[in-house]
């Protein structure tokens, strides 16, 4: 086995492992210290769960298309159910990295869906198609339980139905060696079902438990009983060093 690592993003954020067991086995990171240090990277062919009642899932879910469009210079595939998806929050992230935000934006195919059966259909009927036509690096499915939140809907047929899409989602990353990002609920809008969201932690590889916390945000890695907390800083925030200043700014 051996390593690459592409730093076309001003860090070393995205690694290329060979390996016997996958055709490329990719790692991607955040280039956040603490938060890489606690995961090791997202790897390809591997789906991972953010299960958080944090805003800043939503801010890591951004960062890592980013990066992982701009780290293997391949395109991503964004299945949103909640209307999570903001345009204005990739461009600022883009801007703050040095990328031109039109052509990583021109890369991110985005496919939202209003109903369940309408998600259903995404995932079901066209995920594999996209992603065999597209090959991007990275899968985000966004919201996965809030349109099967739905008051009309049975909730067996509902426990159902995500559960074909969460099948479909592993079968489709692990045959195409995406690097896969799930988000369990939109924050704020909606409280998911235990159960719906222990069903996507089993069909998940990794899970990264984010709870709010008055120090700053827990993160929790269940199936490998580690933990941690820290403050992160909003991506529209600068810092001193950025300024490039002497110790006087």
């Amino acid at each position: 086995m051996y390593e690459t690592k592409a730093d076309t993003t001003g860090g070393a954020v995205a690694e290329a492992l060979h390996d016997e067991a996958l055709r490329m086995g990719r790692v991607l990171k955040a280039d956040v210290p603490s938060l890489d240090e606690l995961v090791g990277g997202f790897r390809s062919a591997q789906v991972t769960l953010f299960d958080s009642d944090s805003d800043y899932a939503s801010e890591l879910l951004h960062l890592l298309c980013v990066r992982a469009v701009a780290g293997f210079d391949e395109e991503a595939v964004w299945i949103d159910g909640g209307n999570a998806i903001e345009p204005y929050k990739l461009s600022s992230i883009c801007r703050r990295l040095g990328l031109d935000r039109r052509d990583i934006l021109s890369r991110i195919n985005v496919s939202r869906a209003f109903t369940a059966y309408q998600f259903m259909s995404l995932v079901e009927d066209r995920l594999e198609d996209e992603v065999a036509e597209r090959t991007p690096a990275m899968i985000v499915v966004s919201s996965a339980t809030d349109l099967f939140m739905d008051k009309d809907m049975k909730w067996m047929e509902s426990y159902q139905l995500l559960r074909r899409c969460a099948d479909v989602i592993s079968r489709v990353t692990q045959e195409h060696e995406t690097m896969t990002l799930v988000t369990a609920n939109t924050p704020g809008r909606t409280a998911p079902d235990p159960r719906m969201v222990a069903l996507l932690s089993e069909r998940s590889d990794e899970v990264v438990q984010m709870r709010s916390r008055r120090e700053g945000v827990l993160f929790r890695l269940p199936k490998r009983g580690r933990s941690m907390v820290f403050s992160p800083k909003p991506w529209n925030q600068s810092t001193i060093d950025e300024f490039g200043g002497d110790v006087h700014g």
